[in-house]
């Protein structure tokens, strides 16, 4: 079942105890879209990287893939 998500941001605490809500899996951290009221969702590792790479990739992001090779070892190293 899909977290609803929320108005008020999870805790640290708070987020680690949520299902993503694209995949299922364990939440690390939240995102909110405007266009999805600004409710927080919140998303597992896999899903946050994809999402970032996808932002960066619509935005045309010129340094792209080096954001996202720095971004996914500060992930990895946060996560280990």
């Amino acid at each position: 079942m899909r977290s609803p998500g929320r108005r008020k941001p999870y805790t640290q605490v708070g987020i680690q105890r949520m299902p993503c809500f694209r995949c299922g899996r364990s939440a690390y951290c939240q995102w909110q879209v405007c266009a999805d009221g600004n409710v927080y969702r919140p998303l597992c590792i896999r899903c946050d990287v994809a999402m970032n790479a996808c932002v960066l990739r619509f935005m045309r992001d010129p340094d792209r893939e080096g954001k996202m090779r720095k971004y996914r070892e500060r992930v990895v190293f946060a996560v280990s």
